[in-house]
């Protein structure tokens, strides 16, 4: 059975059946995605997993680059309140722990995921990386890395918009690298 084979094995397994397998050197990482965290995002500084604690832009690029294997996780939710959508966006994002543990227990040792909803394992994150209190379980999210989701998103055929109103089906994509 080849990689992509034992991949899809555990993907359904798990549940997760909007995926594509994907070469992540295709991944799109850009220098403005890194800006927008900076100056438009409320959790810029104030998480363990994103900028500043993640690694800079050139880095991120080169660590996709180390990868020659990698699936795109597509999940789409419409939510009512900021509540509903971190208590969602949690709950799937340990879902995806526990498939990027059995990926890596299947012998992918460099197996590295991407949540798909800012990290929120603890109720109070401390924004230092080195007091995070879930170090083995904590990830980044794609845009902390310098992804560009949507360009990424669009490259695999996977739909993505600005949404205009909160009844708006949401979009979310998560990323795992395996080799």
């Amino acid at each position: 059975m080849n990689i992509h084979e034992r991949l899809e094995d555990l993907f359904q397994k798990h549940g997760l059946t909007d995926y594509k397998i994907i070469n992540p050197k295709e991944i799109v990482v850009a220098q403005w995605v890194r800006m927008k965290c900076e100056f438009s995002c409320n959790s810029y500084g104030k998480r363990a997993c994103c900028p500043p604690n993640t690694p800079p832009v050139s880095d991120c690029r080169q660590f996709f680059d180390e990868y020659s294997t990698g699936a795109i996780f597509h999940f789409e939710k419409v939510v009512k309140t900021r509540e509903e959508r971190h208590s969602w966006g949690s709950e799937i994002n340990r879902k995806l722990l526990e498939l990027e543990r059995e990926v890596f227990l299947s012998g992918y040792q460099k197996t590295f995921l991407l949540f798909v909803a800012t990290c929120h394992l603890c109720s109070e994150c401390t924004g230092v990386k080195e007091e995070c209190q879930e170090p083995l379980s904590s990830r980044p999210v794609p845009e902390a890395m310098a992804v560009d989701v949507f360009g990424t998103a669009r490259r695999h055929g996977f739909p993505i918009e600005v949404l205009t109103d909160p009844s708006q089906a949401m979009n979310r994509y998560s990323i795992l690298l395996v080799e």
